[in-house]
Parts: structure tokens; C-alpha cells; sequence
């Protein structure tokens, strides 16, 4: 058997961030670590709360450590009125977390960044970072234990976009959180996965989708199906297409298996000045120059995508 993908999930535990999870605690390639949770779809706290209640609910045990509760540099924003607050509802989980049973079992570490450090410092091989939410632990980790950079074998990350944005004209949400946090981890010279929005959009599931993962997916199943009725809706209101994109599953998904994906070595710089274009991933696909520093998609194969997600509820029947 081939060994494990050892990886440590950083996530801001919205509706998608769910699915990534339980996709990555579903496969036989990955071995999950630990999970570490920040600001972003959610507060730090609320991030927390859903991610102790997911692996509850997965019956995963597999500890939880609070992270920032902010950018490195700038305000801290307000979440019940937030965008993500309408995208994911008010509790990060479709406003359905209240249906989840209260935590037993899961064990909370008290700081992020330290936990990181430990599980990478006791890791026999190279652990790789997957990074669903804003980048600021991640800097926090490289700027802090700047010597365990060798022990980390990359980043696969859910931000960024080479043309457009989501939040701002040109800025992805995970970007615009923390620009400053994105540059560091981009410039850090780490190898370096970036799922933007070009390959994340066409990661989405359809009504027939989700009917499938409620009929094989036992309570599991059930509980997603309701988690993205109200996550669907809002995606409807933006898009006009009545679809669930899950941005957050397309790293996981790839580390499982990356010709799910079709990528190119791209070279990225954050824009931190720019009067419209701040947090812009600005992507150089030619190089001319430059060293790349990225591997950027471009394209997703959503077939494989969906298929991968049906074998994970399988397993909760």
C-alpha cells in the first residue's frame, strides 16, 4: 500500500470547508493530521465550533487548534453581516449546526501556529498545509518556525484567481482577507498548489448531486443535503444558476488525485497598493524573466470531481 499523504488542514469552517473535510477524512491517499481553524467565512471561534461539530458528526478524531482571529495588518470584519455570513448563513454551516450534537470527543489545542509546528516537527516525512481559508496562519507559521520550511512539502490552497475576483473586481476572498498573509506565503519559496477561481467555479454540484450524497450518505449525507439548501439558494441569488460551488474540496481533491485538475506553472505576486486591484493574485503565465512559483489552475474535470465525493459518502451508509 502506498503510504498516506500526510497533511494539517487550515480552514474558516464554512459549507465548503465541510465538504473538504470530509472529503479528505474520507480518502485512502490522505492522513489528516490535524485541523486548525481561522477568521474568514466565520469568526476564528465559529470556525472552531463547526469544525469540532463536522468531526463529530464524521466521528473523526482528530484534535482542533483555534487560530487568528485576524490579518496580520488591518481591522478585524464584522461577521453577522459579512458576505460570508449570507453565503454560508449565520452559523458557517447553512444555519443548520444547531442540528449537530454537542462535542464530546474532539479535543481543542490551544494555538494554531504551535500546534502546526509540533505535528510537522513529529511527522516522519513531509507534511503539506492544506490552506482552505485566509493565508494568516501560514505566514504566522513561516515567519515563527522559519527552520521547519524544509520539513514542509507545500501548500495546496483554495485562493486566488489569474483574472477576476469574487469579492472585489479583482480580489478573491481568501486573498482580500489577508493580502499582506498571501504574499508571504507566495514569496516563501515553498512549493505551492494555487486553486483559484478559474478551476474552483466549475467545482459545483447540482440537485442530482446533492439527492445522491443524502440517499448513500446515511446521516452524514443527510446532514449535507440540508447544509447546502440555504448555501445553493444564496450561490442562486449571485450566479442566477441554481448551483453549489465548493471552492474548498478542489485542493483536497487534488492531492487525492491531480489530474483532476489541469494546472501551469505561473509565477504570483499579491498587489498591497493597488486603488482597485489590492489583493489581486497578479498571474504571470509567461515568466519572461521571473521564476514560476505557483502551480495555478486553470481547469477542473467536475466528473471525477462528483465522483470522488459519492466514494467519500459511500463510506457513511
Amino acid at each position: 500500500m502506498v503510504d498516506r499523504i500526510p497533511v494539517i488542514i487550515d480552514t474558516d469552517m464554512g459549507v465548503d470547508d465541510a465538504y473538504s473535510v470530509m472529503l479528505a477524512l474520507s480518502s485512502p491517499q490522505l492522513k489528516v493530521l490535524g485541523i486548525t481553524t481561522s477568521y474568514g467565512n466565520v469568526s476564528a471561534d465559529g470556525a472552531t465550533v463547526n469544525a469540532i461539530k463536522i468531526l463529530e458528526l464524521l466521528e473523526k478524531r482528530v484534535r482542533v487548534a483555534k487560530g487568528a482571529s485576524g490579518p496580520l495588518f488591518g481591522k478585524i470584519k464584522k461577521y453577522s453581516n459579512s458576505r460570508g455570513a449570507f453565503i454560508h448563513g449565520k452559523d458557517g454551516l447553512g444555519n443548520m449546526g444547531h442540528s449537530l450534537s454537542d462535542p464530546v470527543h474532539v479535543e481543542v489545542e490551544s494555538d494554531a501556529v504551535d500546534y502546526m509546528a509540533a505535528l510537522i516537527r513529529k511527522e516522519e516525512t513531509k507534511v503539506t498545509i492544506v490552506s482552505l481559508g485566509p493565508l494568516t496562519n501560514i505566514a504566522s507559521l513561516i515567519i515563527s518556525y522559519p527552520e521547519l520550511r524544509r520539513r514542509i512539502d507545500g501548500i495546496a490552497m483554495m485562493g486566488g484567481s489569474a483574472y477576476s475576483g469574487n469579492t472585489l473586481p479583482a480580489g478573491e476572498s481568501n486573498i482580500v482577507a489577508d493580502p499582506e498573509a498571501a504574499q508571504i506565503v507566495l514569496q516563501s519559496g515553498l512549493r505551492i498548489v494555487m486553486c483559484g477561481l478559474e478551476a474552483t467555479q466549475k467545482a459545483y454540484f447540482i440537485k442530482d448531486d446533492l439527492e445522491m450524497f443524502r440517499l448513500i450518505g446515511g446521516s452524514v449525507g443527510r446532514f449535507y443535503y440540508d447544509m447546502t439548501q440555504d448555501y445553493i439558494s444564496a450561490q442562486e441569488k449571485l450566479s442566477g444558476e441554481r448551483r453549489a460551488v465548493i471552492h474548498d474540496s478542489v485542493p483536497t481533491a487534488w492531492l487525492m488525485n491531480p489530474s483532476v485538475l489541469k494546472a501551469k506553472a505561473c509565477h504570483v505576486e499579491v498587489d498591497l497598493n493597488g486603488q482597485y486591484t489590492r489583493a489581486c493574485t497578479v498571474t504571470d503565465e509567461i515568466c519572461a524573466g521571473v521564476k514560476p512559483n505557483a502551480m495555478v489552475a486553470f481547469d477542473l474535470n467536475r466528473d471525477m470531481f462528483v465522483k470522488m465525493h459519492i466514494d467519500a459518502f459511500k463510506q457513511y451508509r
